[in-house]
């Protein structure tokens, strides 16, 4: 039994009318791929739920009404500053045709989350806020704030001010939430000051006001707010990232919160480890990593569903898409689904080693985004197709004389598309294996601009793009070479090509260590 079908398991035994099963994010930019692993936990959560009987719902809260606190990267800053402090629902789309800033990220994100085969229903937290669904946790909150505060108290053994109150209005001047601090709640208004010197990244008008605090005016600080929202909505299963889940952290706030404040049981959680890329946690404000639509571009739907099913949520998964990583992943994918033939054919032996096919009989049932056969087909095998793309053989007549016969709709379906990511691996990913100095012709100023590249890398640490590409110029210019002569010999180092992606790039999903490492060979 796999990991999630024994949580199930657990959960079911509560009997329960009703298990509702959500997640949430804050659309404050591209939405990167360790995202994504979060909706698919809880995705599984829900399936494995249902698969046993227990009536299940499932939820995805996008948090809309957080303000902007950080510009992502890629805008640019000068035309976005203004908007700093503002909620997200309120700030326009850097794209034309979408309601919002947060409405153009949720929706490409809702669109790779819904092309892996989730599909919860959306709730939008400022609308949670504009109906008055959250009034009577927000007053609840502020009547006892001196039961929140000591939960905070005791929690972080620190002494919280006399005004001090866990609730951010809407500023009725600049319109600014990220800049409000409240300091007197009189039963209707919540009394406040919009501060110019808050916070770092947003500057308030200085404004001294009060308001209601109702229908969507303001918002919970986030850790009250969570508990809040699982009283509000009815959430009985929630997870979150390991950083949420430790002693002392949100969760453990937000379930004395629970207990304390809103007499609310405290939904079923569990910890679940991140989804980094060439060994570096992602943030989307910040534009690290690598956002999940560029993730979806490489693999299949399924692969990469199959890519967080497979893997227990204690794991962390570091997808490096370079070498041999592709080609492995399909290999076990279609271990999984051949298990999965075995089972429909009852061919599952007994013993240990059914046990085994039976789980990835299983991963495989859980990894499908489009109905799985109901019989054995031919799986062409996906290296074998990167190395007949190489070769520009006849993949068709290749794969049709291996089978032995012709290949069905189906397959033909499966090798067409194992055709284009193959050409997208070679295009992209496909590093040359055992580079060594002998089989790349470099010369000696060559080699030295390897040599000043990774001692500067090493001198830096700053992994974000604009620094590591300061680096390289840098290097370029004290080598003395080219550009045109130093850019081949960095792309042979570390993709063992003449040429291939922008290096910062390539220096991103490799990691630092492996880049050095690599630079460090010549």
């Amino acid at each position: 039994m796999i990991w999630v079908d024994r949580e199930a398991k657990k959960i079911a035994e509560r009997k329960l009318s009703l298990e509702w099963v959500d997640d949430m994010k804050t659309p404050s930019g591209r939405v990167h791929v360790g995202s994504l692993r979060g909706v698919v936990i809880h995705d599984l959560f829900y399936k494995a739920l249902s698969d046993i009987g227990v009536k299940s719902k499932f939820t995805y809260v996008f948090d809309d009404h957080d303000p902007m606190d950080a510009i992502p990267s890629y805008l640019d800053r000068k035309k976005w500053e203004k908007y700093a402090g503002m909620q997200l629902f309120s700030i326009p789309s850097p794209q034309a045709g979408f309601e919002s800033f947060a409405k153009y990220y949720a929706q490409e994100f809702t669109e790779v989350f819904n092309s892996i085969n989730c599909h919860p229903e959306i709730i939008w937290a400022s609308q949670l806020y504009k109906s008055g669904k959250m009034n009577d946790r927000i007053k609840e909150v502020l009547d006892n704030v001196d039961a929140v505060k000591a939960v905070y108290e005791k929690t972080y053994k620190k002494k919280l001010p006399e005004d001090w109150y866990p609730f951010n209005p809407v500023c009725s001047k600049c319109q600014k939430i990220g800049t409000t601090k409240v300091y007197k709640w009189d039963g209707k208004y919540v009394y406040y000051r919009c501060e110019p010197e808050m916070v770092d990244w947003a500057k308030g008008c200085g404004n001294d006001d009060k308001i209601s605090p109702f229908d969507g005016n303001g918002k919970l600080t986030w850790k009250v707010e969570w508990a809040a929202k699982w009283k509000t909505i009815g959430v009985t299963v929630e997870g979150a990232g390991k950083d949420h889940m430790s002693a002392g952290g949100s969760h453990d706030i937000a379930s004395e919160l629970c207990k304390k404040v809103f007499d609310y049981p405290v939904p079923h959680g569990f910890s679940y480890e991140f989804l980094i890329i060439g060994g570096k946690k992602m943030s989307s404000s910040k534009g690290v990593g690598s956002s999940s639509k560029e993730v979806a571009d490489i693999v299949p739907p399924e692969i990469l569903r199959f890519l967080m099913v497979r893997t227990p949520v204690e794991r962390t998964i570091d997808f490096h898409p370079y070498g041999d990583t592709i080609p492995n992943l399909f290999d076990e994918y279609d271990r999984s689904l051949n298990a999965y033939f075995d089972k429909l054919e009852n061919k599952l032996p007994e013993g240990k080693n059914g046990e085994v096919l039976a789980d990835l009989a299983r991963i495989a049932e859980l990894s499908e985004v489009r109905p799985l056969p109901q019989k054995r087909i031919f799986l062409p095998r996906f290296r074998t197709v990167v190395n007949l793309e190489k070769s520009k053989t006849d993949l068709l007549a290749f794969f049709e004389d291996q089978k032995g016969t012709p290949l069905t709709s189906d397959e033909k379906e499966i090798l067409e598309e194992r055709s284009v990511y193959a050409q997208v691996y070679l295009k992209k990913y496909a590093i040359t294996e055992g580079n060594k100095t002998e089989k790349i012709s470099l010369n000696s100023k060559q080699k030295k601009l390897l040599k000043i590249l990774s001692g500067g890398l090493k001198v830096s640490k700053k992994e974000d793009k604009d620094s590591v590409q300061t680096v390289v110029f840098n290097s370029i210019k004290e080598s003395g070479l080219t550009p045109k002569e130093a850019f081949p010999a960095i792309y042979l180092a570390l993709t063992g090509k003449g040429a291939g992606p922008r290096i910062t790039d390539i220096i991103s999903d490799l990691g630092f260590k492996d880049t050095v490492k690599k630079l460090e060979e010549f």
